[in-house]
């Protein structure tokens, strides 16, 4: 029997809803494997590794996409299939079909929580004296169980690039995998007989943090692959300090008001590998700074310091001036002035990049560099124990560039002048230059490198820190001099007082200490602190204008008995 055209329609009604349904089922399969990560369908031990790598949230959205692997080089793919080799953010099957060949063992992991930020590593300010009643800690970042494993020769990972978003380079689970790879390497790396030095591999588009993984112990480069080659001593002094700087790298005594450094974590290297050390400054553009380096230098050496002092210097300071210098007992180096191409629009630091020369000093292995506007009054060799970059917080997560521990490098150098016109400074000048080039820095206790400036909201608060400038014995290990600087004023006041834009930086306490320090100088070495007409006329001019302002301090008023107003 013929079937009528009702039941013609009615069926392909039938296979049509079919079609759809199973159109809608593809399309929900589909959807569900895009947007589900990757390492849930994944069966090889170590893919939750993956978990950042793979899905990012960007504006409160999943971002999702795996990352490619290139295929590996002729060093790793050559390997002997004897090869001990730790995987870290690399799945075995990834490894295995990127052309790894060894003996393979995925080193698992914890991811750290999404809810752990750069700031919450890097706050602008820790309570680093305990005065709340507990000393800051930091989050925790996860560790494997490190004793779960047998040795290897060889670390390989993949390191998560997210470049060029904002902020990539101070990304938390970036710095997890270089930590992770780091602690595998020190604590079951195989070591080299004669150097010491154990190997890395890493797979990234973006370079491996430069402040764990220096260029110069890179040995093999090829496409996105990065061979290194570490000394595992350095590499075992970068792991043992904090994550972050909410942490110091080395917490201070409490006995007493004089806080000293515990000197129990980072201990001297043994004395076959005794360093070269130094302290270094630098002098360019104007001879403005000539009287604080003298002074720096006096007030290093009076501290019982006997450390090499380098001073770096342009054609701006003259033959008489470097003869003080060098008997003050710099040792001079002349350098080619570095322009930098973003300066600020007032010019301000227009030649300021000239401070990365220090990176240059490779005759040393490790320099405390210091700012000429600086006076030492404690010993600050502990310096030397600690891994680079070392230095106090400025704001934010950002380090101050015034004092600072440097591992010299001629290929950071190179890499500073590759990457001159591409990294912008937040500042316009060395220091946001130098925060940007190394993110993962380290905190020095504030009173390494104090700053001469009010913070204090109360009288007790002030009281408190005019108390620290003069203390004696000294209670800070150095001040940092910001604003006018103590030889450019009459000594019988601190002549920021008289400036709108600077009364900010002004304290007689700490300007009085700095004249105690000049006044055990060497009376020939005094010269180059005189003051010469046009400051004079400038002094003059500033405490008229002070006196028309009529700042309620009154310095202005003050009768100037500095002799050198008459020299």
């Amino acid at each position: 029997m013929k079937p009528s055209n009702s039941d013609s329609t009615t069926k392909s009604h039938v296979v049509r809803n079919i079609h759809i349904a199973f159109l809608l089922l593809v399309l929900v399969a589909t959807i569900t494997l895009y947007i589900q990560p990757v390492y849930l369908f994944q069966n090889n031990s170590g893919t939750k590794d993956l978990r950042k790598a793979e899905n990012r949230i960007v504006n409160g959205k999943t971002k999702v996409g795996k990352i490619a692997i290139e295929k590996a080089p002729g060093f790793l793919a050559g390997l002997d299939e004897k090869t001990r080799i730790g995987l870290v953010n690399l799945p075995y099957d990834d490894a295995k079909s990127c052309g790894i060949n060894g003996s393979l063992t995925v080193v698992d992991f914890d991811v750290v929580s999404n809810d752990i930020t750069w700031n919450d590593l890097y706050p602008s300010w820790i309570d680093e004296e305990g005065e709340s009643g507990s000393h800051p800690t930091c989050p925790t970042i996860p560790m494997p169980d490190f004793s779960a494993f047998n040795d290897i020769d060889l670390v390989v990972a993949q390191l998560p690039c997210w470049r060029p978003e904002a902020g990539w380079n101070r990304d938390v689970f970036r710095l997890q995998v270089h930590l992770v790879a780091a602690n595998l390497a020190v604590k079951k790396g195989k070591r080299n007989k004669i150097n010491g030095a154990v190997k890395l591999v890493f797979t990234s588009r973006c370079e491996p943090m430069r402040d764990l993984f220096r260029c110069d112990d890179l040995v093999k480069k090829d496409g996105t692959w990065w061979m290194y080659e570490v000394d595992v001593m350095r590499l075992e002094d970068k792991v043992r300090s904090p994550p972050g700087t909410c942490e110091l790298i080395s917490p201070l005594l409490d006995e007493g008001p004089n806080k000293g450094f515990d000197a129990g974590k980072f201990k001297p290297l043994p004395s076959h590998r005794r360093q070269r050390e130094a302290y270094v400054t630098v002098l360019h553009s104007s001879d403005t700074y000539v009287c604080g380096a003298i002074t720096l230098a006096h007030s290093i050496r009076k501290v019982g310091s006997t450390r090499d002092l380098v001073l770096l210097h342009d054609e701006f300071i003259n033959p008489t001036q470097l003869r003080f210098l060098g008997n003050a007992g710099w040792s001079l180096r002349q350098i080619e002035r570095i322009h930098n191409p973003h300066p600020r629009s007032d010019r301000l630091y227009e030649y300021s990049y000239s401070k990365f020369h220090i990176f240059q000093l490779t005759e040393y292995d490790k320099i405390v560099f210091l700012d000429a506007d600086i006076m030492v009054l404690r010993n600050l060799d502990m310096l030397f124990n600690f891994p680079s970059i070392s230095a106090r917080g400025d704001h934010d997560e950002l380090f101050n560039a015034g004092i600072m521990v440097v591992e010299p490098s001629n290929c950071t150098f190179k890499t500073f002048m590759l990457n001159i016109n591409s990294v912008k400074s937040y500042d316009g000048g060395d220091q946001g230059f130098l925060n940007e080039m190394f993110v993962w820095w380290h905190r020095l206790p504030r009173r390494t490198n104090f700053f001469k400036m009010i913070w204090a909201n109360t009288t007790k608060e002030k009281l408190k820190f005019d108390s620290m400038f003069v203390a004696d014995p000294p209670q800070l290990y150095a001040i940092h001099y910001f604003g006018l600087k103590p030889w450019m004023c009459y000594r019988d006041y601190d002549c920021n007082w008289d400036l709108e834009t600077v009364r900010g930086f002004a304290n007689d306490e700490a300007h009085w200490r700095w004249w105690r320090v000049y006044d055990g100088m060497d009376e020939g070495l005094k010269k180059m602190c005189r003051l010469s007409i046009k400051q004079k006329r400038n002094l003059n001019h500033f405490r008229l204008q002070a006196s028309k302002m009529r700042y309620s301090d009154g310095h202005w008023k003050w009768n100037i008995t500095d002799p050198r107003k008459d020299i």
